[in-house]
């Protein structure tokens, strides 16, 4: 099949999610229609989130940039979406770069969901439907002050490298699965399971 040409909607890789603190998500990848969803979500970030995101803490979106998110190939262009509760609550995304083996990433998390991992899944899910698709390297441009997506890229694993570039953080991954990167997926998923036994428990009628 041409690598150039549009890919049909990868349905395979829906599925929920267990969050670090126990809690639970739906991940998916994006399609057209979450058009109007990926705008809500952008309006509903803070003025830091969005600074973080953009480097410039824009109200709304551009339409141009939505239907850039929104309408993916699922080859050069894909995207990771994840609802809680029924509203998208994160987004995540990879565009191929000049170099056949690489691509650049970028998400979005809600305020209200940050710190719960989300981030770090859809890093994950990226990462390993990326490989499928040929993929080697994950670049990103992060601001010095982003930490939470700094510990996201450090705790996802991969090899990195990190430089500074006219006051950014130029970030590269090698996202090609490596036994260290294994170990840190199942140490993160056995914590959140955990977690989401502690909830269980913490809601069960005491039978004694």
């Amino acid at each position: 099949m041409d690598p150039s040409l549009p890919q049909s909607y990868p349905a395979g890789w829906e599925g929920h999610v267990v969050l670090s603190d126990g809690g639970l998500a739906f991940v998916r990848p994006v399609r057209s229609e979450d058009r109007d969803d990926l705008a809500a979500l952008h309006r509903r970030l803070s003025r830091e989130s969005q600074y973080l995101r953009y480097f410039t803490a824009r109200r709304a979106l551009p339409e141009a940039e939505l239907d850039r998110v929104a309408s993916v190939d699922y080859r050069g262009r894909m995207g990771f979406v994840a609802f809680v509760q029924g509203r998208l609550a994160a987004h995540a995304c990879y565009v191929r770069g000049e170099r056949e083996d690489s691509a650049e990433v970028a998400f979005q998390v809600e305020d209200a969901h940050q710190g719960r991992g989300l981030g770090t899944l859809l890093l994950e899910q990226l990462a390993a439907y990326a490989h499928e698709q040929g993929l080697h390297h994950f670049t990103a441009s992060v601001l010095p002050q982003n930490r939470r997506m700094i510990e996201v890229f450090r705790d996802a694993g991969f090899p990195r490298k990190i430089r500074r570039e006219d006051g950014v953080l130029a970030v590269s991954l090698d996202i090609d699965p490596t036994r260290h990167s294994r170990d840190a997926i199942q140490h993160r998923h056995a914590e959140a399971l955990a977690h989401a036994r502690e909830r269980l428990d913490s809601r069960r009628p005491d039978e004694t």
